[in-house]
């Protein structure tokens, strides 16, 4: 590489003080969903009450540096959504407060006010070169509070469904000034910035490419394998390498998402850390689960379950032929979830309640599960309340004895029918859930005695046309236009 490189770790506070931000015209909008945000705040409140002494991670910065005559200004490669959502949260934070040290802490970090005697310009932190009104409403936001949207600017749209997110967050928030001080002293970017465009392009490509740091996988296949070669003898070392392997190559990108799906089923609460740490301290510290062949025979287990519930692979004994060539209902609505739904949420209970009880009330279950997920999603409940709502289900399947039980008389499948009715009622068009209450409908009118795999393909205007022909009244009667 050409020009000096400079990489440091460094807490927000610091970050919103010694750097300029510049979001470049090439650059994408603002697209952070209120689930993104919710996410984040979610991860830092729970930090912030449980570990607030220790320095919270929140990714990487890459960034372009651009001398101008009197200061550095920083193009954002990668770490613009984190840092927008910052500027936002302290602007919040800024009005919900009644310290005055913290007003003006947190102001001086969005906004430079202009002195002509000390001849310092007036300066936003963040600055929006993208096309659009994005610059001007983050900067109208900041220094007054207004959030007047105007034209169809898909950055603003964003922004104002993450200050009414934020905002509705710390409605029944305490200690708000505690929080800040965690925020602002132990939550910690690492950011590489360089002067060379390329080499900063370079940078992006190399620290986003999956395949050269090792993974959370490649080390879990190390501390597994290392613990059947320390107490076992190589040979079976090197069978149950071969095992974790396969299920890998077989996965794919999806291996470390079914790692996440075996972790929730046993920890059956929502993941704070990485993949690795979430095993070492909450399954194997916890004892939930040993090192070694344990840990690979249950993940073989469940990889048989996973393909036959869930990607629906025949196999080669007759129980999964015949599951294949039958459950075309439940295949079909499996296809829709996978297919419209907003995450995979709902696969451990899943996977854990064919364990337990295999396939006979399979069927009925995954009707209860799809509509109780469905409908906190088409409800706005936040990513935490549907995972929480998730693993109540889970530990439900752990405490009954038998599917009859679980499934009739328990309030873990309960879902506000009012509530559902109301937002369901009117025009869908545009709304989030629209393309999955569409296929929901089609599935549900549809003859389920075939599978239809093609579900993906199925646009909205498909089953409800957004401009249907108009039906009048003539002399031959009704007719459509």
């Amino acid at each position: 590489m050409g020009k000096k490189i400079e990489s440091d770790r460094i807490i927000l506070s610091k970050l919103f003080e010694d750097f300029w931000f510049l979001i470049p015209e090439y650059q994408r909008p603002y697209v952070w969903t209120p689930d993104n945000v919710n996410d984040l705040l979610e991860d830092l409140w729970f930090a912030y009450e449980n570990s607030s002494e220790d320095e919270y991670f929140v990714g990487s910065l890459v960034l372009k540096k651009v001398t101008q005559s009197s200061f550095d200004e920083y193009e954002v490669l990668d770490g613009q959504q984190r840092l927008t959502t910052f500027a936002i949260l302290f602007t919040i934070l800024k009005k919900i407060t009644e310290d005055n040290l913290l007003k003006e802490a947190l102001n001086k970090k969005l906004f430079q006010q202009k002195n002509p005697y000390d001849n310092i310009p007036e300066r936003s932190r963040i600055v929006y070169g993208i096309r659009g009104d994005s610059d001007k409403f983050l900067k109208e936001f900041i220094q007054s509070g207004n959030r007047r949207r105007n034209g169809k600017d898909v950055s603003v749209k964003n922004m104002v469904n993450a200050i009414e997110t934020i905002e509705k967050f710390f409605e029944n928030k305490n200690n708000i000034e505690n929080f800040a001080k965690f925020l602002l002293n132990k939550v910690v970017f690492i950011y590489v910035a360089t002067e060379d465009r390329e080499d900063a392009f370079r940078l992006f490509t190399i620290l986003n490419n999956r395949g050269i740091p090792l993974t959370n996988a490649d080390i879990l296949k190390a501390i597994n394998i290392g613990e059947i070669e320390k107490s076992e003898n190589k040979n079976l070392a090197e069978e149950y390498a071969k095992k974790w392997e396969d299920i890998q190559n077989e996965l794919g990108e999806d291996f470390d998402r079914f790692l996440g799906f075996i972790r929730t089923i046993l920890v059956k609460e929502k993941a704070r850390k990485s993949l690795l740490e979430e095993f070492e301290e909450k399954i194997y510290k916890a004892g939930k689960l040993s090192k070694g062949k344990t840990t690979i025979d249950l993940l073989n287990e469940y990889y048989g379950i996973y393909t036959k519930i869930i990607d629906f692979s025949p196999g080669d004994t007759p129980l999964t032929q015949k599951f294949s060539q039958e459950n075309n209902e439940y295949k079909n609505l499996i296809t829709i979830m996978k297919t419209a739904l907003p995450s995979t949420d709902w696969i451990p209970p899943l996977l854990r309640f064919y364990k337990k009880f295999g396939d006979k009330f399979l069927l009925d279950f995954i009707k209860k599960l799809e509509f109780k997920f469905s409908s906190d999603w088409i409800l706005y409940f936040t990513p935490t309340q549907r995972i929480e709502n998730m693993n109540k289900i889970l530990k439900k399947i752990d405490e009954t004895d038998s599917p009859e039980e679980l499934l009739n008389g328990t309030s873990i499948f309960e879902v506000n029918i009012n509530d559902l009715r109301n937002a369901l009622l009117g025009d869908i068009y545009g709304k989030r859930f629209a393309k999955y209450v569409l296929l929901k409908y089609e599935h549900l009118i549809q003859d389920n005695s075939q599978f239809i795999s093609n579900y993906s393909l199925i646009s909205v205007e498909h089953v409800l046309p957004q401009n249907p022909p108009k039906i009048v009244s003539g002399e031959s009667g009704l007719q459509m236009r």
